[in-house]
Parts: structure tokens; sequence; C-alpha cells
């Protein structure tokens, strides 16, 4: 295993015990490594040389044919050119190992001597940026782990997948990038950016020559040569003594002793090469004190200034070492998919999930005098002519027509079949809760993405989700559904406690009125057969079940027939279901139901396999607890509950008989129910915060448009800005017909539809844009510029005044976007308006300008996915219908 150090000094607590010379010490290499160095071999080799020279004179004494004077001259010219050829190679393969074996100690120490000097540059360089820092150093965390404790294998695996320098790189390109215009851009940073691009340079050449010289050892057959050629000097060595031996049974002792000598020799040579070939064991291995000392210190420098937010321990997928036999090809397959026994997981990089934060909406609140004095202006001639005089019997005739409207629609409301009996309230109003609240989730390891909620009468919600990992692949994504009560059960605690993942595994895995099912949906990453897949997972399950084999026989059967009937290959996408209860575990593949496993036991132990403390995706339950900790369910769901209460009561006192509603005026009618969306559309407003830069975002601008959604525009890993989209209800009333989580293309299409397209019902369209990061005005003002110029079919020149109208604002506040900035373009079918912090800086008055901004956030190609997910997960399936 090639190391260069100690790999137990990853898991050592260098915060309270700081580095020593012990740490240095490197371990000897093992018996079978270093026989051949010992006095007692090498004089087991002299003893048997001496004791068998008899032997090997009556072995070939039989090959003599000729007069032994004449051969002994064939022999007198072709020893010496044998030894000649030996002492050559012999000098050559010494020379060529000694070379290797300094300059992989020479490249790995200046490798490390670089990497720790990076290290202080980008503590310095990120010293006022603790995520900019967290993430560069969460790299180098990683190759000094790569070069402490990992194969080279893997690290050539990194190097085409991840390359450590070639990110941080690009890292310090990005950073420079989007601070090196600020003022505050020192020339100190300025200089330090150059130094980490000449060692990142530098270091990446140091890494290559070092890779490889690694791979420049010997081939067998070059030890093959150096065998033959010695066994061909012994035996010429051989046939001369033969002349000089009289007695067979006792050659001389002179040439035994010389034989003696001469094949020790030939066997140290040849075990000093073959040492020398593999420089990380064995007697002559390279010192690694020099490269050990480097990597310490930069272990020491991440950890005395960020703690534990970067992790040096071994990863979750380090191939499990095991004590016991050498397993099958077979079994190292299924390990692939299942946990090992002896697996042990002490670092778990788990995706984390900010909760989206919601306003419970506000009771109705009696019309506001501006809604009435619009009334007024929109009532018949008659009642115009009294001047919305509201002393008028007339007008105050109007406003009971109103307010007889309003409290018809909340009647109706309130006469909804809904169960608001304490249990029902309480059901109802968690459900509310979680419904807000829950989220789908795209695994980051594997790129997929799991739906908010089931789509069944289980009503079942995302907990989280994580991947399965062997090594460096990911073999399945796999996500964690169960009722509102488990989430409930989370909310109390804190992410830190212990407690909250015990809790969690209880909850799941014990089955009641309240959480009768926990369901898993494992999506592959991998192909695999069927055979292989259904054992890994059967075999997972058996370990942690006490009851008949023959139930996870059957389980095993499900899985296998599942995979057959879709081609006997579960290959990348391939989607299972396992739902667990009190009665057993039912199992589906891509949607086909393949049948249940009745068993009392088996569904906890299903749950067991992905939350226990051996689960198999370590992920999975850190993000569920990442995900429900701390979440605040239970206040907000007391806070429905007494809203649910406020409703009882309304119902039995605001309850009108039908026969008591006047009909409203016929000329009123259309304004009524375009007050009564209004009204339905606003009681489902909700603010957002949009949960990467915790800006949030008013349900409604003053000016009538509602929240859409809201999203955040990334360049590399850092959040430029929050965006959000306001609109009218018409748009919204798009999106309701589709089912939340689902079509969402034909939603976003849409939605996108209803946003450009501007009329009496839609007729505008606002984005706020709220920095999170400084720009200056010229480079913000560009970026929104470069985003509409493709999509606008116009005069150059309107994007062009459109860029100004920005720079403008900017410079009206000192020329930097600073954080906190808000932007706000109100598109229109006549073009596009400008605001700056609340300031309106112009109009670019051109057809279809607006729209071409409305698509720069909500076409295909949008620049802010996070936005379009917001408004589909906001609006559809809402419902938003008004009867006429």
């Amino acid at each position: 295993t090639r190391q260069y150090g100690n790999s137990d000094l990853l898991d050592k607590d260098h915060v309270n015990e700081p580095p020593t010379l012990d740490d240095l010490t490197q371990k000897p290499g093992t018996f079978s490594e270093t026989y051949w160095s010992k006095g007692i071999f090498r004089a087991s080799v002299v003893v048997i040389g001496y004791l068998t020279f008899p032997l090997w004179c009556k072995v070939f004494i039989n090959f003599q044919t000729g007069d032994p004077e004449e051969f002994s001259v064939v022999v007198g010219q072709i020893a010496p050119n044998i030894g000649v050829l030996y002492a050559t190679l012999l000098s050559l393969t010494l020379s060529v190992l000694y070379q290797r074996f300094t300059r992989i100690q020479e490249n790995v120490s200046t490798e490390s001597m670089l990497l720790s000097q990076i290290t202080r540059n980008l503590l310095s360089l990120f010293a006022d940026e603790p995520e900019w820092a967290q993430e560069s150093l969460q790299i180098v965390a990683n190759q000094v782990r790569i070069m402490l404790s990992r194969t080279r294998g893997l690290e050539l695996l990194s190097v085409m997948k991840a390359d450590t320098y070639a990110n941080l790189l690009a890292i310090v390109d990005d950073y420079h990038y989007l601070n090196g215009c600020n003022d505050d851009f020192s020339a100190r940073k300025e200089s330090i950016c150059g130094m980490l691009r000449g060692e990142l340079q530098q270091i990446t050449e140091t890494r290559a020559l070092r890779l490889s010289d690694e791979a420049s050892s010997l081939p067998p057959t070059h030890f093959l040569l150096i065998t033959s050629l010695s066994f061909v000097s012994i035996v010429a060595y051989v046939t001369a003594s033969l002349e000089v031996v009289e007695d067979l049974n006792n050659p001389p002792e002179e040439a035994s002793l010389l034989f003696a000598g001469l094949l020790a020799l030939y066997v140290l040579f040849f075990n000093f090469c073959k040492d020398l070939n593999g420089p990380f064991a064995g007697v002559y291995q390279i010192k690694r004190s020099n490269a050990a000392s480097h990597l310490l210190q930069t272990k020491w420098l991440i950890v005395s200034q960020l703690g534990d937010k970067v992790s040096f321990g071994v990863n979750y997928d380090e191939e499990p070492q095991s004590n016991d036999e050498e397993e099958s090809l077979v079994d190292k397959i299924k390990g692939f998919f299942s946990g090992s026994k002896s697996e042990v997981v002490n670092t778990v990089e788990s995706n984390a999930m900010q909760i989206l934060d919601t306003e419970l909406q506000k009771p109705i609140e009696p019309l506001p005098q501006d809604v009435f004095d619009e009334l007024c202006e929109a009532a018949p001639p008659g009642l115009k002519s009294l001047n919305c005089d509201p002393s008028a019997p007339e007008y105050r005739l109007l406003q009971l027509q109103d307010e007889l409207a309003r409290l018809k629609w909340l009647n109706e409301q309130l006469n909804a079949d809904v169960d608001i009996t304490p249990a029902g309230k309480d059901s109802e109003a968690l459900s509310q809760v979680v419904g807000s609240k829950v989220k789908p989730i795209t695994e980051q390891a594997t790129g997929i993405t799991f739906d908010a909620k089931l789509d069944d009468e289980l009503n079942l919600y995302l907990v989280g989700a994580g991947v399965r990992k062997k090594a460096m692949i990911n073999l399945y994504g796999v996500a964690m559904y169960s009722q509102p009560s488990v989430l409930e059960m989370l909310s109390p605690h804190q992410r830190e406690n212990p407690e909250a993942r015990n809790a969690l595994s209880s909850a799941a895995r014990t089955f009641d009125s309240s959480s009768s099912h926990t369901s898993f949906v494992v999506e592959m990453a991998f192909k695999a057969d069927a055979k292989t897949i259904s054992q890994a997972i059967a075999n997972s399950v058996a370990r942690r079940y006490s009851g008949p084999e023959a139930d996870v026989d059957v389980l095993e059967e499900l899985i296998f027939d599942g995979v057959q009937s879709k081609g006997g290959q579960a290959t990348r996408g391939m989607k299972f279901r396992f739902d667990c209860s009190q009665e057993g575990v039912s199992v589906c593949v891509d949607g086909d139901a393949q049948g249940e496993v009745l068993s009392d036991g088996l569904g906890a132990a299903f749950v067991d396999v992905f939350m226990d403390e051996n689960a198999v995706s370590p992920q999975l339950v850190h993000n569920c607890l990442d995900t429900w900790c701390g979440s605040g369910i239970q206040e907000e769901k007391d806070n429905i509950k007494a809203k649910l209460s406020q409703a009882e009561k309304k119902k039995d006192d605001l309850t009108i008989p039908k026969e008591s509603t006047p009909e409203p005026e016929p000329a009123s009618n259309a304004r009524q129910i375009q007050e009564e969306k209004n009204a339905l559309v606003e009681s489902k407003a909700l603010s957002l915060k949009e949960k990467a830069t915790g800006v949030s975002f008013n349900s409604k601008l003053d000016d009538g448009l509602y929240l859409v959604g809201c999203g955040v525009r990334k360049k590399a890993i850092i959040n430029v800005y929050a965006v959000a989209m306001y609109s009218s209800p018409a748009a919204l009333e798009a999106l309701s017909p589709f089912p939340n989580g689902k079509q969402k293309k034909e939603a976003q299409v849409a939605l996108r539809n209803a946003a450009r397209t501007f009329g009496p019902s839609s007729p505008t369209t606002s984005f706020v844009l709220e920095m999170t990061f400084k720009a200056d005005g010229k480079a913000i003002a560009e970026a929104i510029a470069e985003g509409v110029k493709p999509r606008q079919g116009g005069s150059g020149s309107d994007v062009k005044e459109l860029e100004n109208l920005i720079v403008q604002g900017v410079a009206a506040k000192g020329g930097q976007a600073t954080k906190g900035t808000v932007f706000r373009f109100d598109c229109t079918e006549e073009g596009v308006s400008v605001s700056v912090d609340g300031n309106v800086q112009g109009s670019v008055k051109s057809a279809g300008i607006g729209s071409a901004l409305v698509d720069v956030f909500m076409d295909d190609k949008a620049v802010s996915p996070q936005l379009v997910d917001s408004c589909l997960d906001t609006w559809c399936g809402k419902d938003l219908f008004v009867a006429v």
C-alpha cells in the first residue's frame, strides 16, 4: 500500500493534542518483506550452498560428455563474459531503482511543502470569507487524506474525476474574477492570488513527476533476467570446479565455501533489487518524515483555524479492511450494494438542505377604504352621481353588497368538508405545516431528484435523501418517506444532539396509527444484474432480521423477479420502492407492484438497513436530521390549530342561509368575481425566504402583484443575487391545474407563456433582485443585458438603453451594487421599467423586450433554475378556481 505517513494521524485530535515527533515514526516492514535481510537467513543460504555443492557436482558431471580439459577452456572464456554482463545489469538496475527511490522522496517532500504553503496562502486570502475558506481547505484536506491513506489507483481516479489542484485553481480564479475589481480588493490579495497560481502550477507538475516515478517500477521480466544470469554463473562455476574435484562426495573445502559465498551474494543482490523496487514496503523504504511533517503542519493549520468545519477523517467510501478470509468475487460485488459487518464510517459529507420559512395566512380582514372607493367608481351611474358620499344610503348599500359577497365566500370555505374535531384539527394543522415546508431534494453525489411527497393515499413526505457508495462509485440514490408525525418528532431536537438519530430510527421503525408506513425509494446510478442487487439487499436485511430465513428469501425473489421483468439488469435510472409496515414489506420495481412479504418484524429490519448505526447510507441519516431538526413544526402547528378553532367558531356565527343572500348587481358581477379571485390568491400567497441566500420576499407588491416564487443566481459557488417573480392572479391560475411535482415541463411552459404574454388580466410581470454579493454597476448591468440580448429580437440599442439605466441607478448610490441593493424590473407589453433601491430610473419603450426579460428567468436556459422550481412548487396544485 502506498502511504506517505501514518493513516492513524487522520483521526487524531490535533486541536487538543498538537503533533509530536512520535507522529513521524515510520512503521517497519513486515517479516515477510524483510526476512531476507536477517542474519539467520543469510547464514542459512551459506550453509545450504556449502552442503549442496556436492549434489550440484554430481548433477552436472552427468552432462559432461567431452574432454574436461577442453571444456574448461570454454568455461574459462564464457564465465568472464557472463560475470561482466551480470555486473553491468546489476549496476544498471541499482542505479535506476536508487534514482527512482530518490526522486519519489524528493518530489513528495516538495509537494507536501507546497501544499502547506498553499494552505497558508488560502487562509490569508480568505481570512474574511469563511465560506470560501471552508470550501477550498476541504479540498486541501482531501489531498492530505489521499497522500496519507489512499492507494495510487484512487489518487489517479480522483485526478480524472475531481482534480484537487485544478479545483483549487478554479476557486482562486473565481474569487479573483468576482472581487478583483472591487475597491476593497487590496494589493496584498492580488499578490496572494498570483502566488497561489504559481504554487498550484508547481505543485501540479511535482505531483505529475511523483505519480510518474511511482509507476516506473521494474517489470517481473527484469528480475527473471537477473535470476537467469545468476543461474548461468552458478552453472559455469560448478562445471569449472569439476576439473579439481576428485571425490564428488568430498569436494575441496575451498570450492564448497566459494560456491556458498557466491550463492549467498546472488540471493542477496536479487532481494536487494526487489526490495528497492517497492519503495513503500520492506527494508529500504523512502523516508516519510519530511513529507509527513509538512502534511501534519497542513492539518494543524486547518484545524486550528476552522476546527471541525473541515473533515480529515476516513471517508465512508473507504474500502473496509477485514481480518476474515479473502472475500470471493461474488461477495465483493454484493458488497457494492449492502453494508459490510465490519464497515466503519467515521465521516459523512452530507448535502445540507435549508428549510423554507413560511408565514401562515392571516384572517380575512374587512376591505380597506381604497377598495370601497374602487367599487364606488365602478358602480352604476346613479351611484356615481352621489360623488361617493359615505353618508349616502346607496353607498352603504354598495358596501353591504360587497360584504355579503365576501361572507358568502367565507361561508363556503367554512362549510367545506374538513374534519375539525380535536384530533382532526391536529392532523389537518400538521399536514398543512409539513406540506408548506417539504421540498424536493436533489442528492448531490448522483444528481438524482426525489419528489417532496409520494403520490398515493399513504400521505408520505420526503424525510431525506442520500447515496450508497462503494470506493469511488455511486451505486444508487436513496430517499426515505414517512408520515408527518415522524417529521414533527424531529422538530424539537437539535441537529448536534445524538438523541436525534436514535429518535429518528425509533420513529421510523415503530409502526403505529400516526405513522403506519415508512417507505424507501432507491434509484440506481450504477448497473447491476438482478441476482446481485436482490441478494445484496436481502443479505443486508437478513443480518438485521431475527425471523425465518424464508421471509428474506421471498423478499429476494420479489426483487429478482421485478428486475428480470425489466430485462434482467438494474440499469441506471431504475427505481425500487419498498413500503415498510407492521405487516411486512411490499416491493415495487419501476412502478410495477411485485408483491408483499407479510412478516412481523421484517419492515423494522428493512428500516434498520438505512437507519441503524451501521446504515449503508450515512448521508441519508444526516440529511434527514439536517432537514427536519429544529424546523419549528410544532409551533406552527399550534398556530394553525388556533386558526382552525377560530374558523370553527366563525362557522357557527357567520353561516348564511342561501335564500337570504342577495344577488349582486349585474354591473358589478365581474368585479366581484375578480375580487374573489384576488382574495383567494391573497389567502394562499406566502412570503418566501430564498434558502441559499436567506433573503426574504414579501407575498405581495404595493401595486397588487403576487409573489410567484424566488430563487438564486449563482456564479461558480457564489450566490450573486436572490431573485423573485411577481405577477397577477392570471399567471398563478396557469399553474393550478398541474399537480405538484408532476408535469414540470408542461407547467414551466404554461407559466412562461402566462408571464410573458401581457394582456388585460395580466398586464405586468415584475422581477425583484436583491444583491447578496458586491459587484460594480457595469458588471451587473452587462450581465443582465447579456441575458436579454439573445432573447430579444428588436434593436440592440434597446438592450444598451436597459444597460445604461441599470448603470445610472447604481452610479447614484456610489457605483457599487453592494449587498442589499434591490433592483426591480417591471415587464409589460410596452417595455421594461427599471428601479434601483426604490428610485425609478426610467423605462425602455420597445415591444418584445419585456417578454425577453421574462425569458431570462423562465425559459429552458433560465439563469436561475431554482426560481422556476420555486414557482412550480409554490403554486402547482393550488385550487384557485372561483365559481361564477
